[in-house]
């Protein structure tokens, strides 16, 4: 019986402080909102859904590396083949997810695990955010995985 509730404290102790979104490091965001925003806008984008709405949240520059290929973000979704190979589907969901963020708060890291309904495919993705001349998060970076 000690056993069984040390396991549970531990098991605990363990989802508790490792929460993507928690904790003490002054370098991590705590404000749901802007988590529920930029991943939102990201799952949008793999869902397919169209783009054309989220154009403001995509810096003129953004580039994303996918299939060891480099290439503007724009291009990529703009060339219904390569869009095909990078959209990952309707059904898509975010699994794991962590957002860091320096002091200055005009930058933001995304590590998002997106997945499919079955858990059969899993993708990472590595996103780099700032905010842009128009005072929105906007995509820089972009690696799929």
């Amino acid at each position: 019986m000690k056993r069984i509730v040390l396991i549970l404290v531990v098991l605990f102790s363990s989802i508790a402080f490792s929460s993507p979104i928690s904790g003490g490091d002054s370098k991590k965001i705590n404000e749901p909102e802007l988590v529920e925003q930029l991943v939102s806008m990201v799952t949008s984008i793999l869902q397919g859904k169209d783009y054309t709405a989220f154009r403001e949240n995509i810096s003129p520059e953004a580039y994303v590396i996918n299939n060891n290929s480099y290439e503007s973000i724009f291009e990529l979704l703009g060339n219904p083949s390569k869009k095909d190979m990078f959209i990952e589907g309707k059904k898509t969901s975010a699994g794991f997810f962590h957002l860091w963020m320096p002091d200055n708060q005009k930058e933001a890291y995304l590590v998002l695990e997106t997945k499919t309904l079955d858990n059969v495919k899993h993708s990472w993705h590595s996103i780099l955010f700032k905010v842009g001349d128009n005072q929105k998060w906007q995509i820089l970076s972009w690696h799929k995985s």
